[in-house]
């Protein structure tokens, strides 16, 4: 594929408003779970905490106060359930992205549109999948309550699912499925690990791993050259060129054996710090500040 440096500066400019049609027509899963992971952020920022309930419940474990408790948490657990099954959904879209870059020749440039609206199309894809993972860790980090809620249903799981009450029993789920959503939660940026180890998991069981890299080098040296020298075309693509310079810079990162910090690195993560770490990425908290989450090379 071509160097990273003939990535051309139309197609960094215009990646964020372009050729979202194709995905539409060509990728229509990623497009679905887009918009399912749009749609459950929005319900996940209202959560309904539990915490009285089930504290009440533990302290005075009489059925009502039990079912009362139930009531409340079993919806949301239920949200968090779908956005289980989201991640799930992650997990087969991103390797699915990913290999459309690599099948196809990698990044390609202005001189062959049809390339070039392909790569347009996934690559603001990606990024704003990425997106809404960076904002789903976030608020789960901010609701202890997820936690808290959902280790009581764990608990009390049978109980839940004797309930006499259909209201309360229909919230019920699997063993397993319960277990492997303990471990899920149980880190502290689920759905940005998922997209991550579905990245490595396909850079590594395939040929393509060095593919993966040069795709990721090509999109963050093109973003980062017009966010640098101002070329975007206004506030809207110049945010989005910075978020798509964080996606490639933390999956970069985590596939990379010597990560984005390394010699061999084909990101210059001093010159991504210097020329966008101080813009905003994801909502207000700044590409800085992801970056050092979310990188195990750069802190």
């Amino acid at each position: 594929m071509k160097s990273p440096r003939r990535l051309t500066k139309a197609w960094a400019r215009r990646v964020d408003a372009r050729n979202v049609e194709y995905v539409e027509a060509n990728f229509p899963e990623g497009s679905q779970v887009l918009r399912v992971g749009r749609d459950l952020l929005e319900r996940v920022s209202a959560y309904q905490d539990g915490s009285n309930e089930v504290r009440e419940a533990i302290s005075h474990p009489t059925p009502e106060n039990e079912e009362a408790a139930w009531r409340k948490i079993g919806p949301s657990v239920s949200l968090l359930r779908e956005c289980y099954e989201l991640a799930q959904s992650l997990e087969r879209v991103v390797p699915g992205i990913l290999d459309e870059f690599c099948s196809q020749g990698g990044v390609g440039d202005d001189d062959d549109p049809d390339r070039t609206d392909r790569n347009r199309g996934l690559t603001r894809l990606l990024a704003d999948l990425m997106q809404n993972a960076f904002a789903f860790d976030a608020l789960k980090s901010s609701i202890p309550a997820i936690q808290n809620d959902f280790s009581y249903y764990r608990r009390t799981l049978v109980r839940i699912a004797r309930c006499p009450e259909a209201e309360i029993a229909r919230h019920s789920m699997p063993h397993d499925v319960s277990n492997q959503m303990s471990l899920f939660y149980a880190h502290h940026n689920p759905m940005v690990k998922t997209v991550v180890d579905a990245a490595i998991r396909f850079a590594q069981d395939s040929s393509s791993g060095p593919a993966v890299l040069d795709c990721l080098a090509a999109m963050a040296a093109g973003c980062l050259g017009t966010v640098k020298h101002g070329r975007a075309n206004g506030a809207a693509s110049e945010r989005m060129c910075v978020l798509v310079l964080v996606t490639c810079c933390v999956l970069y990162d985590w596939i990379a054996p010597q990560g984005i910090g390394g010699a061999q690195s084909g990101i210059d993560a001093k010159a991504v710090l210097a020329t966008a770490g101080g813009r905003a990425a994801v909502g207000t908290t700044t590409a800085d500040a992801v970056l050092r989450t979310h990188c195990r090379t750069l802190r």
